[in-house]
């Protein structure tokens, strides 16, 4: 990353919003626009707006449409709003790509994949602990106290990634730490979706993941100066604003 890109030491709170305080209690009271659903942030790339947590962005390639997490339960139907908005059908999602397991990212995978008969796809490392056959290794009473309270159901995936792979444009790299399968998600145009491998504040300055929610803080660590050092124009983290170089 540029020196023009400020880095900060602190960390993202488990759970974080993306926009406005306004928009989020616009979202919630019904009355947010329906061109406030999406904001596009690079060619090609939208981010649903008013997610209550998180981010998920919209991505259109050759291959289709492309959807990069899914938030928590209950984001489907301002994720399928966001896709109407850009004017393609639901069933033009090609791919429900995870960026990891955790249920603020995976939450409402299960029931687009219901509803748009897209492909559920995640790095081959978080797939055993998303379909439910593998306990996480770490943080197993948070991670199992917020399943809980997001009611979230073990999901199968459809498809297994690998470093290296390329999904709807997207080359996969295996960014570990977060969790043994995080993944972020490179455009040959310099474009970044890093998920929580690397996160940014509301002003669009990065932040480092917090180490309390890593399976492996020292591994995040070196996942995120990895991200850091192919220097992207533009990064679109799973928590904040987008980055830019």
């Amino acid at each position: 990353m540029s020196g023009k890109v400020e880095l900060e030491t602190g960390f993202e709170p488990a759970i974080s919003c993306l926009g406005s305080a306004g928009r989020r209690r616009a979202w919630a009271s019904g009355a947010l626009a329906a061109h406030d659903v999406i904001v596009k942030v690079a060619d090609g790339i939208d981010t649903v707006e008013g997610l209550r947590v998180g981010n998920a962005y919209l991505v259109r390639g050759a291959e289709g449409l492309l959807l990069v997490d899914s938030g928590i339960p209950g984001s489907a139907k301002r994720i399928l709003a966001s896709i109407e908005q850009i004017g393609v059908k639901r069933s033009d999602l090609r791919y429900i790509v995870l960026t990891h397991w955790h249920p603020d990212h995976m939450g409402s995978a299960a029931e687009l994949r219901r509803l748009t008969g897209a492909r559920v796809a995640i790095h081959e490392l978080d797939a055993p602990v998303l379909a439910g056959r593998v306990r996480p290794a770490k943080g197993r009473r948070m991670m199992g106290l917020l399943l809980r309270i997001f009611r979230v159901a073990p999901l199968v995936a459809d498809v297994t990634l690998r470093s290296g792979d390329v999904i709807g444009g997207l080359e996969v790299i295996h960014v570990p730490g977060h969790t043994a399968g995080s993944i972020a998600m490179r455009r040959a145009d310099g474009v970044l979706l890093t998920g929580d491998a690397l996160l940014g504040d509301r002003h669009g300055r990065l932040r480092q993941p917090d180490p309390g929610l890593s399976l492996d803080p020292d591994q995040a660590s070196a996942s995120a100066a990895a991200l850091r050092s192919l220097e992207p124009r533009l990064l679109l983290p799973g928590h904040g604003a987008p980055v830019r170089g």
